[in-house]
């Protein structure tokens, strides 16, 4: 097109028409891009085929790492002297590479999703701090796990009890490697005599002892999870429905019993920063509240902080709506910070709580030597990003412990000290991967992206609206022969 032959008409025209549409662009994108933008999102970030969060959560992006620190128990000789506490140095980390994928997953019309989820675990040894030949002295878990299923059994009944565990293989305590105290699972007497003597007073489901034996590699280990996809309410997603089929646990009274929270995976987003987040935990079969602790910063993402507290793992003593996570049938609850778990870990007297006794009342601590709680290195952290529901770094620490009692019906619990003893401890450890921040930024300020462009298009637009203003005011849409003279003469 030749400016210079088009007249006074067409000119203006092609001014307030560029500029019209400029600014009618730029004031649709400012009044309706936020809502489409949150849309899209949105629609992204729900849990169905096709989308990223589908693809993430099928098979987890990033490495998660689980970290285990063993307690080896220096002094059990020293068990029946009350001036002698039990000492515990702790050993590792052992680390291993975590990975996740979802497996015999179902979605269904009611907008849920059923699945297993099958969790492997691979030693990583330039990580770790020791080797899994490393030998660590802890309590035999079989023994205290019969004399305490027997505690209350008639008189006659304990003798028959004591007598097998003197002559079957019962023990106090025991030495193994880290490997099969962990995955491998460890040869025991007194285990094969009790699955060869097959009573239903005593079961023991499992051949050989491991804190997690069995469950590398397994399929069903974890159970059967139901959760909402988010696409008929996205603030809805991730929330458990099911556990096994069921609502319930069937290991605490009610409302502790109810399968409620998230499984630490997934979160909706607009997450409400003030508000407590619900994580529910396999291992102690139960759910966890964490409350929201500050800020930190990742990658250009600013992440809210939900923390374990004292309410936490407290069982009434400090927190009442907490009590029906004591079994009544117990003769005193656990104090505050420390949570029983005898039901959901095969009815051995097992105890969780966070990491050196980080928060638990003070008496746990005292009974024993060698820990010492560090906020820094034993709080049970989930860091979100509010907007997104996008994890970024996450912390899961938890202890696990056993309890040891004195017994005179039993030759080898006589006279000893009662102790929580501590077991070993875990760090599972994941972080956001830069790919995946950069995502996140992108989907959190897709919408001040559209709206910024809408108000460059409303000042570009306006400046052609402007300028033709000025011209029509002053005339000035042709110039005018006299003009070049004027120039010329001057």
């Amino acid at each position: 097109m030749c400016c210079e032959c088009c007249g006074e008409t067409q000119r203006k025209s092609w001014v307030f028409g560029i500029g019209s549409v400029f600014v009618v662009l730029g004031i649709l994108l400012v009044v309706l891009w936020p809502n489409l933008a949150d849309n899209l999102v949105e629609s992204g970030l729900k849990l169905e085929p096709g989308t990223d969060t589908y693809d993430s959560w099928l098979e987890a992006p990033i490495p998660i790492y689980l970290k285990f620190y063993m307690f080896n128990w220096t002094n059990p000789q020293d068990i029946r002297n009350p001036n002698i506490k039990p000492h515990f140095n702790e050993m590792g980390p052992y680390v291993f590479l975590e990975k996740h994928k979802k497996e015999n997953y179902t979605f269904f019309d009611n907008a849920t999703v059923a699945y297993y989820e099958r969790r492997t675990w691979f030693f990583d040894e330039e990580q770790s701090n020791g080797t899994l030949h490393d030998m660590i002295t802890a309590a035999h878990a079989i023994t205290a796990t019969v004399a305490d299923e027997m505690r209350h059994s008639k008189k006659i009944v304990k003798k028959i009890v004591n007598f097998m565990l003197n002559h079957e293989g019962g023990t106090l305590y025991t030495t193994k490697p880290v490997h099969e105290w962990i995955f491998d699972g460890y040869q025991d007497d007194l285990t094969d005599f009790l699955n060869l003597f097959n009573t239903s007073k005593i079961h023991i489901p499992y051949t050989r002892f491991g804190w997690l034996a069995d469950r590398n590699g397994s399929l069903e280990y974890d159970g059967l999870f139901t959760i909402h996809t988010g696409t008929d309410d996205i603030s809805n997603m991730g929330r458990l429905t099911h556990w096994n089929g069921k609502g319930e646990t069937g290991f605490y009274k009610m409302p502790c019993g109810i399968v409620n929270g998230t499984t630490g995976d997934l979160f909706p987003p607009k997450m409400n920063v003030l508000d407590e987040i619900t994580i529910f935990a396999t291992d102690a079969c139960r759910f966890m509240n964490l409350r929201p602790q500050g800020t930190m910063e990742m990658y250009g993402l600013t992440a809210t902080r939900w923390v374990g507290t004292e309410e936490t793992l407290d069982s009434g003593e400090n927190y009442p709506n907490q009590a029906c996570f004591c079994d009544p049938r117990m003769e005193e609850c656990p104090k505050t910070g420390v949570v029983e778990c005898k039901e959901c870990r095969d009815k051995a007297p097992i105890y969780s709580s966070f990491p050196h006794f980080y928060l638990a009342d003070k008496s746990y601590l005292n009974a024993v030597s060698g820990l010492s709680p560090d906020k820094a290195k034993h709080e049970f952290v989930m860091a979100v990003e509010p907007t997104t529901g996008v994890p970024v770094q996450v912390h899961g620490r938890i202890q696990i412990n056993m309890m040891l009692e004195p017994d005179d019906d039993y030759d080898i619990y006589r006279g000893i000290q009662k102790v929580l003893m501590p077991m070993f401890w875990f760090d599972q450890y994941a972080q956001l991967s830069p790919e995946l921040a950069s995502r996140a930024k992108l989907a959190i300020n897709l919408s001040d992206y559209g709206v910024y462009f809408g108000i460059a298009c409303i000042v570009f637009g306006g400046l052609f609206l402007v300028t033709g203003i000025a011209l029509t005011v002053t005339k000035r849409w042709v110039r005018r022969p006299v003009d070049d003279e004027d120039i010329l003469t001057n």
